[in-house]
């Protein structure tokens, strides 16, 4: 007799593979916004950060885009909240020096010197005023609670003990060390399908903990981009499709979404086949897990 429940799962992996097989304009799309609306940049300068830098912030997460160095932290007569970590942004400086060649003739050489500054979010400081520049207001959607997807996820933290963390931010992640759950806020999505289906997909790398599945590429230390990251993304976001389905979120948007995203490991899955059977089966397996259901009861 076959496992009915099984070939659900197999029908939607087989959708979203296809659909990163034959749609070759597929994207991923963040579907919730933030307060800030703008890219990180020095709360003095006003000057935002580029290259490597915006990257290194952007993951940070802080509702505000200003960023400040201790020295201009205690300028504006202000201070660092206690036990606040600061956040790294590099500086490129070409030195030049001049030196003799064997010819005894004095050439200019440059080296390039790499130095790092320390800097804090003002969300981190206190006592600190920043006169910010003027900018579309924020503007808040009014999603409604899914009961299906909430029950979902109000069973599976609370018998797991999972964390879960719900504030006005840029970011959505698991935290293995914690075992903790962050989301931006529902009324921060697009709509209530974007935010529960970004919910399982955090919910999805929870199951990888040691305590639960114990997947190596949750315990350990891996690479982002690696083939293990790939790997693991994957069976986030198939059982994300899963749970989507088993709760009745399945509109166009979120389907294509799912895809868009698994589509940015193509290259990974096109290298080795193979890779997506497996992390089918993982996320198979961590979709019953998060349900509470074995085998028998199917």
């Amino acid at each position: 007799m076959k496992n009915e429940k099984f070939d659900i799962y197999k029908m939607i992996s087989d959708k979203i593979l296809s659909d990163i097989q034959t749609n070759g304009k597929l994207t991923w799309v963040k579907e919730w916004k933030t307060r800030r609306g703008q890219l990180p940049k020095n709360g003095v300068t006003k000057r935002p950060y580029e290259g490597i830098n915006l990257f290194l912030l952007s993951l940070s997460g802080y509702a505000s885009p200003y960023y400040l160095t201790f020295k201009q932290i205690e300028e504006l007569g202000g201070n660092v909240k206690k036990g606040e970590k600061a956040s790294q942004v590099v500086f490129w400086k070409l030195n030049e020096y001049a030196k003799q060649n064997e010819q005894g003739e004095t050439e200019t050489k440059k080296v390039p010197l790499l130095r790092y500054y320390n800097v804090f979010n003002i969300d981190q400081c206190e006592n600190v005023t920043i006169k910010e520049e003027s900018a579309t207001p924020f503007q808040y959607n009014e999603n409604e609670i899914l009961e299906n997807a909430e029950k979902l996820v109000n069973e599976y933290t609370t018998r797991e003990k999972i964390t879960t963390r719900i504030i006005e931010q840029d970011r959505a992640f698991y935290r293995p060390l914690t075992d903790e759950i962050t989301m931006p806020l529902l009324s921060q999505f697009t709509n209530s399908n974007s935010f529960y289906s970004t919910y399982f997909h955090e919910i999805g790398h929870s199951t990888g903990h040691e305590k639960r599945l114990n997947r190596k590429e949750v315990t350990g230390t891996i690479n982002f981009g690696s083939c293990d990251y790939g790997v693991e993304e994957l069976v986030a976001e198939l059982t994300a499709a899963f749970l989507c389905a088993e709760t009745g979120i399945n509109n166009d948007t979120t389907e294509r979404n799912n895809s868009a995203y698994i589509k940015n490991w193509y290259n990974t899955i096109k290298a080795e086949p193979k890779m997506f059977i497996m992390a089918s089966a993982r996320a198979n397996k961590a979709a019953k897990f998060v349900l509470n259901k074995t085998q028998t009861e199917e």
